[in-house]
């Protein structure tokens, strides 16, 4: 029974992610977003499903969507190593994607704008580049 309430509470925790995010917010704006937590809720509620189970996996998700975002950071190249490997990414004075050949690149922070923990990605075809550490 327990196993039962973890894989149900997963699937609709996925299934509430899914659609409050995409859909719902999109199509209806902040009071679609609220309506669909509203009646998540409810449906919690009728089908006797323990908050418990769903924070759980809620933190379970969280926690290996960060674990894997710092494995990814940290087995890109820097930029001398990224030179290195690709003879053809710096052209005319500027670092260019090596996948499309773009030199339109976005410096993004791993956790947020003012993260300490930066990466590089090219802008039209979203392929990170390198990372870089601010001091």
């Amino acid at each position: 029974m327990v196993f039962f309430e973890i894989l149900t509470s997963l699937f609709l925790m996925g299934l509430a992610g899914l659609f409050s995010l995409i859909l719902i917010s999109s199509m209806f704006g902040c009071f679609g977003f609220m309506l669909f937590w509203g009646a998540m809720l409810g449906f919690f509620i009728i089908l006797d499903i323990s908050f418990k189970w769903l924070l759980i996996g809620i933190l379970a998700f969280y926690g290996i969507s960060i674990t894997l975002k710092i494995i990814r950071y940290y087995q890109m190249p820097n930029y001398d190593e990224y030179l290195s490997m690709n003879a053809n990414a710096y052209q005319h004075g500027q670092v260019v994607c090596c996948k499309c050949g773009s030199s339109s690149v976005a410096n993004l922070g791993l956790f947020g704008m003012y993260g300490k923990l930066r990466y590089f990605v090219c802008t039209r075809c979203r392929n990170w580049l390198y990372r870089f550490n601010v001091l």
